[in-house]
């Protein structure tokens, strides 16, 4: 049957049985893989080799970490420099307490001080109070009894009352009586008993010396006296005279002084008791902050040895709930047991994931050596090239060619549900039931029919039904450009036609594969002109999306094989591939990505 007359029409929308339910692949991201290179260093991984050459995006391998404690030495805590907590506890502690007992001597001194300064201005006050009522009392009488004798110029009987003042009364050492131009009348010093002449005239009174009441602090002898004046008023036109009485202060001196020798002393045995006090209650302050701060760092330094150990790589070191540490230690040391456990949970995953990474590596290194290579294979006029992109570290993408004889070429592509480890290992199956398949029978025998029930059969023992897969197949005779194909919910593939410059493609209907032993496929014919181009692609090309969430779709894909048609097969290969991903470029991979170019070119 000749594709011009019966495929000339392209089928974009998908084939019956083939539905976004059922379809292979999902939408997992794209994600960082080790292992992009095989053990044995000898071959590089599809994924490496296709970002070198179509502009995908290179993926770095990723070490995987097995002992994270390990790298690197322990910190070196012995070279940390500074005060212990409990030196820090202790050492504040007395401070605070020398502090507090200064303050209090220093407040107990001024008290003291003050006391006795109060005491001293009350006692000279008193001083001062009896010698003002004294002297008035005093001059008031002289002055009362002197006015008649100096009248009459009397001053024997003036220095008689003067003399016996003094001599009465201890406090008063001098009197003295001195009329109103400061001249002596009178004066309590022994002198001559007659009245005072021209030759012993008294003596001038001091100057500035006013005729009023007045107490005033002075010294007779070197001896500080104080000098209380009462005015006399005898008649005389000059004015008044004025009565000096000198009163002693010793009596004042000598009460102050013993109130500076009582207060020095009291001072003194005040600052003693202070600093006996003080001294107790460092000792004390001492010795409760050591019990303190040992209580305190007692449990920190086990639960720092207990953080080295951690450090050091011992899992188990779990620390003990200090009791009268405070709440706060105590939140540490639960906090750390928490973090100790979480640790080795986690560690224990992180050795699970690497063991699986590990397997995962072998398993895609398994099937990297089951899928074909990167490079072209020409079979007389038929040119192939294909290529799986994964989504992760493995696919569940398949490819297949094989030469049956001089003239038949097998092409297979397959897309297995899900993505992982388990889906790698059913595609890694059906490519090994593919291959088995071909030889259960000799060449002659093999059709696409038979090939595409085979692989259902394995897949649905080996999957047990939990896993299904789309695929499509064809068997090509070079020689005259025949193709029998079979599909099972597959995209149907995309033919090119050179000479119309028109874009076909291979309808067949099936079930996924996988679902049940006993489903039924059928195989259809068709024919190759020359320079025919046939591209089989899975899902993950034309779902792969923009930044719009808009799918790359099939015209997009069928526009693309128009373009690049007059590239060679593994050229066009790639040319769809980075079409594809610049389409939906900064957007992860999606799903597993595998596009099967044959170019028809006979002589």
């Amino acid at each position: 049957m000749s594709l011009s007359s019966t495929n000339t029409r392209l089928n974009p929308t998908p084939e019956p049985g083939t539905s976004p339910g059922t379809s292979p692949g999902g939408t997992s991201p794209q994600v960082e893989r080790t292992g992009s290179r095989e053990i044995t260093g000898t071959r590089e991984s599809t994924a490496t080799r296709l970002t070198s050459n179509v502009g995908l995006p290179h993926v770095e391998a990723t070490g995987t970490l097995i002992a994270p404690l390990e790298a690197g030495e322990l910190p070196n805590v012995a070279a940390i420099r500074g005060l212990r907590l409990d030196q820090i506890l202790l050492l504040t502690t007395t401070a605070l307490v020398v502090v507090i007992v200064g303050l209090v001597a220093a407040l107990s001194v001024a008290s003291t001080q003050s006391q006795f300064e109060e005491t001293a201005r009350r006692s000279t006050e008193r001083i001062q109070e009896q010698a003002r009522e004294l002297g008035r009392t005093v001059g008031q009488t002289v002055a009362l009894t002197s006015v008649t004798n100096l009248r009459d110029n009397n001053y024997a009987f003036l220095e008689g009352v003067a003399g016996s003042i003094v001599s009465t009364n201890p406090n008063i050492l001098r009197v003295q009586i001195l009329d109103p131009e400061g001249l002596v009348m009178a004066d309590s010093e022994p002198k001559a008993a007659e009245a005072p002449t021209e030759a012993d005239a008294p003596e001038a009174a001091p100057s500035g010396r006013a005729a009023e009441q007045r107490l005033v602090q002075a010294f007779y002898r070197n001896q500080a006296v104080y000098e209380i004046q009462e005015p006399i008023d005898y008649g005389s036109t000059s004015g008044k005279g004025l009565v000096v009485i000198s009163y002693s202060l010793r009596a004042l001196q000598e009460q102050l002084e013993v109130l500076e020798r009582d207060k020095r002393v009291t001072v003194r045995a005040n600052t003693v008791r202070m600093l006996a006090l003080g001294l107790g209650f460092v000792v004390l302050a001492g010795v409760v902050a050591a019990f303190q701060s040992r209580r305190i760092t007692r449990p920190l330094g086990m639960l720092t040895h207990k953080v080295m150990q951690l450090a050091a790589g011992d899992l188990g070191a779990r620390t003990q709930v200090a009791s009268g540490a405070g709440r706060e230690v105590k939140t540490l040391g639960v906090v750390f047991n928490h973090m100790a456990e979480r640790i080795k949970v986690l560690l224990d995953d992180v050795r699970a994931k690497a063991q699986l990474e590990r397997e995962v590596s072998l398993a895609r290194t398994v099937q990297e050596t089951l899928l074909p290579g990167r490079d072209a294979v020409q079979v007389g006029p038929l040119r192939i090239a294909g290529l799986v992109v994964t989504a992760d570290a493995c696919g569940g993408d398949w490819w297949f060619r094989a030469v049956l004889d001089e003239q038949r070429v097998v092409i297979g592509i397959g897309d297995v549900t899900g993505h992982g480890l388990s889906t790698s290992l059913v595609a890694t199956s059906a490519t090994s039931g593919f291959a088995s398949a071909m030889t259960l029978r000799e060449p002659t025998e093999v059709n696409a029919q038979m090939l595409i029930t085979a692989l259902n059969v394995t897949l649905a023992n080996v999957g047990r039904g939990e896993h299904q897969m789309s695929s499509a197949l064809a068997v090509i005779d070079v020689s005259n450009g025949l193709v029998d194909y079979a599909a099972g919910a597959h995209p149907s593939p995309l033919v090119f036609n050179k000479h119309s410059g028109q874009v076909a493609s291979l309808p067949a209907r099936g079930p996924l594969l996988g679902a049940s032993v006993t489903s039924q496929f059928t195989s259809r014919q068709a024919q190759l002109s020359p320079g025919d181009i046939i591209v089989w692609y899975t899902d993950g090309i034309t779902e792969a999306r923009d930044g719009t969430g808009r799918m790359y779709g099939t015209q997009r894909l069928a526009a693309a094989v128009q373009a690049h048609a007059n590239l060679s097969a593994e050229a066009l290969r790639d040319a769809l591939l980075a079409d594809a991903r610049a389409y939906s470029a900064g957007q992860p991979q999606r799903d597993d990505i595998t596009v099967v170019v044959a170019e028809y070119s006979p002589a």
